[in-house]
This record gives C-alpha cells, sequence and structure tokens, in this order.
C-alpha cells in the first residue's frame, strides 16, 4: 500500500551504495542471487528457532531486493530476465518464510496454511493482470519491470508481517490470520482492478 512512496523516499538512501557496487563492476542481477543466498540462510535460521539472526538476514534480504534494481538502472543494464529473476526468488522467499514458520511452529501450520493460500492467489492475479497489460503494452505506473498496481499489502506490509513474526513468535497464529485476511482483500482489489481496467462486464 506504501511502496511508491516509501521507494521515492528511500531512492536518495540507496544512491550511494548503488552507485559504489556500479562501480566496481556488480550487476544487478548478481545482487539478485546474493540477496536470494540471503533469503535460504534466512529460512534456515527460522527453521531453527534462530529468530534474531532470521531478523538480521531478513532484514538484509530486503535492503539487496531494493538495491538490485537501482545498480541495474545505473549500469543501464535493465532487462526482462532481470525482472524475472527477481520476482522469482522474491516469491521463494516470500513462500519459504512461511514453510520455516510452519517448521518452528507446528502448532500454527492451518493459520500458515490459509496465508500460504493468500500469497498464491495474490502472486497468481498480480501475475497474470501484469502479463496481460503487458501484452496489451499498457503504460507501467513505476519503473520496475513488472506493472504494479496498488493493493492493501505489498513489499512493505510483507516485510512488516515478517518482522512481526520473528519479534513476536508466541504470536504467529493470530499475525497470520489477520494478515491473511489483509492479503485477501488485495486478491479481491486486483481481480475488481483487472475487471476494470480490461472491461470485461
Amino acid at each position: 500500500m506504501l511502496d511508491e512512496e516509501l521507494r521515492k523516499g528511500a531512492k536518495p538512501l540507496y544512491e550511494l551504495p548503488a552507485r559504489v557496487l556500479a562501480g566496481r563492476g556488480i550487476t544487478g542481477d548478481a545482487l539478485t542471487g546474493v540477496g536470494l543466498m540471503v533469503g535460504v540462510l534466512c529460512l534456515g535460521a527460522i527453521s531453527l528457532g534462530l529468530n534474531a539472526a532470521a531478523l538480521a538476514l531478513w532484514l538484509l534480504n530486503r535492503l539487496v531486493d531494493g538495491l538490485d534494481g537501482a545498480v541495474a538502472r545505473l549500469r543501464g543494464e535493465t532487462s526482462e530476465f532481470g525482472a524475472f529473476f527477481d520476482i522469482v526468488a522474491d516469491f521463494f522467499v516470500y513462500g519459504g518464510f512461511l514453510v520455516a514458520l510452519a517448521i518452528q511452529h507446528p502448532g500454527s501450520r492451518l493459520a500458515l496454511v490459509v496465508l500460504f493460500l493468500a500469497y498464491y492467489l495474490n502472486g497468481t492475479a498480480f501475475l497474470a493482470l501484469s502479463g496481460i497489460l503487458e501484452k496489451l503494452k499498457r503504460e507501467r505506473l513505476t519503473e520496475r519491470g513488472l506493472h504494479f498496481r496498488r493493493s492493501l499489502t505489498e513489499g512493505f506490509e510483507t516485510i512488516l508481517a515478517g518482522i512481526l513474526f520473528l519479534v513476536f513468535p508466541g504470536h504467529v497464529s493470530p499475525i497470520a490470520w489477520i494478515f491473511a485476511a489483509m492479503v485477501f482483500v488485495s486478491v479481491a482489489q486486483r481481480v475488481l482492478d483487472g475487471r476494470r481496467i480490461l472491461g470485461d462486464g
């Protein structure tokens, strides 16, 4: 919901490290790969109940995720593969985060499975609409590689949910139920958005 405002606000903060990395020959795709490896370490830490380490790795993963696109743009190397790799890495970490939580908190598995379903539907609606809009050559609303349209839960809210899961391990189930409800609202928003834009009905 707040992604674009936060991205614009954080852009000056990303500029210096992005310039340093780009100047040293590091590519956006390489950073995406590093972020994915950090994400895998985060999932392992969650599975083992090492929440403090997992929290640090989660925030580092999200920081690198914000840097890869900035570096690619500075190097003039933005590509369709870069956008593809980035979203696959994001979805792997997001889904894996819930699986790792389910390993750590077996009593919360129902809530986490429902949240996983919400993620699945939201990701499907997002990618399907983005693909169709790309096919129709509609103008992108952001500088990112896919058609991102507003919804209640976006990247910032997912980061916040991850933080809450790790800081309040005794409340995983209620956090998951509440966030699942929010993500289902996002699914409905995307479906209605698609119907309005594509004019089917």
